[in-house]
């Protein structure tokens, strides 16, 4: 069964985020500049641009290019960090959260759809497994 679980995680995992990017195409924004907004957004009001290269898991050129596009397109606006001056804060505008809403809105659609009918402890059961198998690959990186 372990072996089974291994095997179907990374499945799992990309069919999940094929489904989600195909749901985020319908806003007009690539893939990574919505990614970007979700993570940011998770990441509450004034984060790091190096919190968010590290929360998303790519470099900081990419985060700095993909930053770059949603500034331009009015959705974030960097602002230098008073606490130190190497580093951006970043904060969602207006028509980022406008986007980020109906972004959310239909993700949420796209979970109700996948997780109808399981039940609710098995979730809760799978999360706690899935938390078990982080720390354990995080212990691992030391």
């Amino acid at each position: 069964m372990k072996k089974d679980l291994a095997r179907k995680l990374p499945v799992v995992t990309r069919g999940w985020r094929q489904m989600a990017d195909a749901t985020l195409a319908e806003f007009g924004v690539s893939n990574s500049m919505a990614w970007c907004l979700i993570y940011l957004d998770r990441l509450g009001p004034d984060a790091r641009q190096t919190e968010l290269a590290q929360e998303i898991g790519i470099s900081q050129p990419s985060t700095v290019r993909v930053l770059d596009q949603l500034e331009q397109a009015g959705l974030v606006e960097r602002l230098r960090d008073p606490d130190d001056k190497r580093s951006n804060r970043l904060v969602v505008t207006g028509r980022g959260s406008d986007l980020l809403a109906k972004i959310e809105g239909r993700l949420t659609e796209l979970r109700i759809a996948l997780f109808d009918g399981i039940a609710d402890q098995d979730i809760a059961a799978m999360l706690r497994v899935v938390d078990l198998l982080s720390d354990r690959i995080a212990d691992r990186r030391l």
